[in-house]
């Protein structure tokens, strides 16, 4: 996977492969406390062109799937949200290079499959990349943490009106 941007090529460090064909690509970010351990996160889905995820993409998904069955969506969300305390930042250049993701394997995603049937993203799919932003918000400066995903799934979790989550989903910087 490769993209370019301002003239310069940049090639996935990590291919990430999904059941359904879509293709996740990790690459060499150069923002945060340490650029040498940020990453950008690109998806492509068969037949469909190169991606940038946003938070409202995953949002938007999860109160559909929500719409469709409740329970089940909000034990993902908590999922989701509980990870964020388990995942660590990338520790080097070589662990980002890595790239290993140990909260979003087959069996630790298998209890919410039926989840697929309702919106357009597989729960694996939404699990990896919510991986990835952790480790990628993480690697903010510690006098300045970014707190967009926690907030925005405590939102989520508590069933705020709309409102607020496309606010928080949506928002830029901190």
């Amino acid at each position: 996977m490769r993209f370019k941007r301002e003239g310069k090529e940049h090639i996935a460090i990590k291919e990430i492969s999904l059941a359904d064909g879509t293709v996740i690509g990790v690459f060499e970010g150069s923002r945060g406390a340490n650029p040498d351990h940020d990453i950008l996160i690109k998806y492509q889905e068969t037949g469909k062109r190169l991606r940038t995820p946003k938070h409202i993409h995953w949002v938007i998904d999860l109160l559909i799937k929500k719409e469709h069955n409740r329970e089940l969506t909000l034990k993902f969300m908590k999922y989701l949200r509980d990870m964020y305390d388990r995942v660590e930042s990338f520790k080097s250049k070589e662990d980002r290079k890595k790239c290993i993701l140990k909260e979003t394997t087959p069996e630790k995603l298998k209890p919410f499959e039926e989840l697929n049937r309702y919106g357009e993203y597989k729960v694996d799919f939404i699990g990896h990349l919510i991986e990835l932003m952790i480790k990628m918000e993480k690697n903010t400066p510690p006098e300045k943490p970014a707190r967009v995903f926690r907030e925005l799934m405590d939102a989520m979790i508590q069933e705020k009106e709309i409102f607020v989550v496309v606010s928080k989903a949506t928002q830029i910087g901190n």
